[in-house]
């Protein structure tokens, strides 16, 4: 059929269909090639950082623990304290549990794999788009996604469904059918609470189309909606039922009241993660050629729309005490979308078409070279939980725990792991304490003070617990026998008289045994 069609054209058209033809073939090969770098450079990327999980995933191993061994969904026997923010990162968790699968490997695992898939639909979504997937491989490149592949946390899960509901949600727009953005939306809000305010970006858009256009919602409208709200409706509703509150402790002990310090750190933060993705030019040029064009897709407007609340819920929360910028890293194929698109138009608009790889190559070259200052300069790997508690985990391993034993601690993650699930854990910072969470925030180092974590403690809280052992990492000692500690709130209880009196560190620095 292709050569009758041929046939009957006229010499000059077949030439120009035969044109058409090769270019669109030269393309589809740049794409797949593309596609190709992407996943072989994140596969040997993210293996350089095969070592590396941050002390917080242990919390969430823990809660799985206990789940599994019948104890509920806590993370201390008999008290429901919701010390997570990753409800479905545990239900993923679970079943390697279940089959006494490590669970930093099970995390791992889980990890790289969202990461492939996020990988490959950024690829997808830029080739809906018009791009040529220039951004997958912009991803596969930069530290922060590679580092949080092995993290332990729901960091690539999020991105990763971030991602899928967001092509669901513009294709569904584009073709006017289907509602399974709300599903994919509803599972985002059950891995982190935040992640509602990407069903508000969708819910908004939506909305707004639908005002240009003066139309009423349609049927797939109400149904999206009705997939959403019955989801995490139920959801809230459970843990309201379970834990007492509608938002996980975590939120409440990480909260700073409106105190001008969180506005202080979370510009701070936003300007790191504009550091990690090339820095404000390399995103402010491509984003602002994209917003010059006379009409934006939904596409377009999905990517800018949904990167700059997450910028700014970044500012609004404070940020993150973590390395290499995790909450940056859920929109970060957004970014790299937007930018991708901008970059396109400049090579257009200056009709160079060496710019474009010449740009990308470089930008890729900058990422690499900040992954590897990451691991020769930061030197990530050498602060691993197992490497820095490993005495401290190996003398309480030579303890005989009884039944109502405690022990109060500033690093909640590895080292309860490690303990019986039956020992009770104060968490002095409060995340897994609801007490210390909701207490009001206090920071005695001023705006720009440090050590005073979220500005929550109680000294007496923690004395009238009799913990049986106490660990707090000490920085310095003073002549008078006073200790500076990483945290302000267990700077103040070893300190205190009662405390001095009644406890005597052990031969690990850092870790005290009350004195029976």
């Amino acid at each position: 059929m292709e050569k009758m069609r041929t046939a009957i054209l006229p010499v000059g058209s077949v030439a120009i269909a035969e044109t058409q033809r090769a270019e669109r073939t030269k393309v589809r090969g740049v794409t797949w090639l593309t596609l190709t770098a992407a996943a072989l450079l994140f596969v040997g990327h993210s293996w350089l950082y095969r070592a590396f999980i941050i002390d917080d995933a242990y919390i969430t191993f823990r809660f799985v623990q206990q789940w599994v061994n019948g104890n509920g969904l806590v993370f201390n026997i008999g008290e429901r304290v919701e010390g997570y923010s990753n409800f479905l990162w545990i239900v993923l968790l679970a079943p390697f549990a279940w089959f006494d699968v490590d669970l930093v490997t099970a995390a791992k695992i889980l990890g790289v794999t969202c990461s492939i898939i996020t990988i490959f639909v950024t690829w997808r979504f830029a080739l809906h788009a018009g791009l040529l997937g220039i951004a997958s491989l912009l991803l596969a490149a930069t530290a922060p996604f590679a580092v949080w592949s092995m993290g332990g946390l729901e960091t690539p899960l999020v991105t990763c469904l971030v991602m899928i509901s967001a092509y669901v949600f513009v294709r569904e727009e584009e073709t006017e059918r289907g509602a399974w953005s709300g599903f994919w939306l509803a599972l985002l809000a059950l891995t982190r609470p935040e992640a509602l305010l990407f069903a508000g970006i969708a819910v908004l858009l939506r909305l707004w189309m639908l005002w240009q256009q003066r139309r009423w919602p349609a049927r797939r409208d109400w149904l999206r909606a009705a997939l959403l709200v019955a989801i995490v409706g139920l959801y809230f509703l459970w843990r309201w039922s379970y834990y007492g509150y509608l938002l996980p402790n975590t939120v409440y002990a990480k909260s700073m009241g409106g105190h001008p310090r969180a506005w202080i750190e979370g510009f701070y933060y936003l300007y790191s993660s504009l550091t990690a993705v090339g820095g404000f030019a390399w995103v402010a040029l491509p984003v602002s050629l994209l917003l010059a064009q006379t009409r934006l897709g939904i596409a377009e407007r999905y990517w800018l729309s949904a990167s700059a609340a997450l910028a700014l819920f970044m500012v609004v929360s404070g940020g993150d005490w973590m390395p290499l910028n995790r909450f940056a890293v859920h929109g970060l194929p957004l970014i790299f979308l937007a930018i991708e698109a901008g970059l396109i138009r400049l090579s257009m608009i200056w009709n160079r078409r060496w710019l474009l790889p010449l740009v990308v190559t470089g930008q890729i070259a900058f990422f690499l070279f900040q992954s590897a200052e990451t691991l020769f300069v930061d030197n990530i790997l050498a602060r691993q939980p197992a490497t820095g508690f490993a005495p401290t985990v190996a003398l309480l391993a030579t303890q005989t725990w009884q039944p109502g034993d405690s022990i109060a601690v500033v690093d909640a993650g590895y080292l309860p792991y490690n303990l019986p699930l039956e020992v009770r854990v104060i968490d002095m910072v409060g995340l897994t304490d609801s007490h210390i969470a909701h207490l009001p925030a206090q920071f005695p180092g001023g705006l720009f003070g440090r050590g005073d974590g979220f500005g929550k403690w109680d000294v007496a809280y923690v004395l009238a617990q009799n913990p049986r052992f106490v660990q707090a990492p000490v920085l310095s000692r003073g002549a008078d026998g006073s200790v500076v500690t990483i945290f302000t709130g267990a700077t103040r209880l070893l300190n205190h008289p009662d405390f001095q009196a009644r406890y005597r560190e052990l031969s690990v620095s850092g870790l005290f045994e009350r004195i029976d």
